[in-house]
């Protein structure tokens, strides 16, 4: 009673406590409304990329429902764990379209296919297993040299340690991975640690020449880098509107890690 009796006597703080009430059931309101968006694009990039479970979606715009006033929202994301691409093996991908002009109804059902936007970035990255596939190695490790954050552009560094055929033990690298034209090169530049007398073996084994276009990333890549033990390619074009293509890889791989027997692992195209 005397708790009613003090908010009676403070209108301002009934005002304020039911704004405070409106405001947070409107926020729960338009959260709901795009989780649902993101729930119907992950479906829709599942289904297109005949994928084996949904990307991670994620539609920003704070609120959500300024879409109905701007017509735009400003970023979209797609992130695929664990894709099987034909030439590749088990990459993860991800794709980011920035400053998209859609209609409202369409953000608010997660379709977002032919919405011009003013870029869009898309990216494979390769971890230990996949490009281990690629370099015939089945316990490559992939780190930075110098334990400071990725640097990315048309070149970096990687420390590569792992063992390769026909050697009983594992060879530790430092490499210098390098973009020019499209064309990906990854060049040793000291060997950490090799048996004596084969370092030149070791170097072979971890050196690498690959025609960038053939990636799932809808063109050359403009940029490599290293970042969480992977090292990842990416695509940028700009002003352009969202093809189907764009929102995963499609799952168009066959490779010894996602089927029951052998085989040889799958190659990055020759250039």
């Amino acid at each position: 009673m005397k708790t009613s009796r003090r908010l009676r006597d403070h209108p301002a703080v009934i005002a304020a406590l039911a704004i405070a009430v409106v405001l947070g059931l409107l926020w729960l309101a338009d959260s709901a409304l795009a989780a649902r968006a993101e729930a119907r694009l992950s479906s829709s990039a599942e289904r297109s990329a005949g994928l084996q479970s949904s990307p991670k979606s994620y539609i920003g715009g704070l609120p959500f429902a300024q879409v109905l006033v701007t017509g735009e929202v400003p970023l979209v994301s797609l992130d695929v764990l664990d894709v099987d691409v034909a030439g590749l093996g088990i990459v993860n991908a991800r794709s980011e379209f920035a400053e998209l002009e859609i209609p409202a109804a369409r953000a608010y059902r997660g379709e977002i296919i032919g919405a011009p936007v003013s870029a869009v970035t898309r990216s494979v990255s390769l971890d230990g297993v996949a490009l281990g596939q690629v370099l015939n190695m089945t316990d490559l490790d992939i780190k930075n040299p110098y334990d400071i954050s990725p640097g990315g552009g048309v070149a970096a560094e990687a420390q590569l340690t792992g063992t390769p055929v026909g050697f009983d033990e594992p060879v530790s690298v430092l490499t210098k991975l390098r973009l020019d034209a499209g064309e990906f090169t990854m060049r040793v530049t000291d060997v950490l640690s090799a048996p004596e007398g084969r370092e030149e073996e070791a170097t072979e084994a971890f050196t690498l020449t690959r025609d960038t276009t053939s990636l799932p990333i809808g063109g050359p890549a403009t940029a490599v880098y290293l970042a969480g033990g992977s090292i990842t390619f990416e695509h940028a074009r700009y002003r352009t509107v969202i093809a189907e293509e764009d929102l995963v890889p499609s799952a168009t791989g066959n490779s010894r890690f996602t089927r029951e027997g052998g085989g040889e692992p799958p190659r990055l195209p020759q250039p």
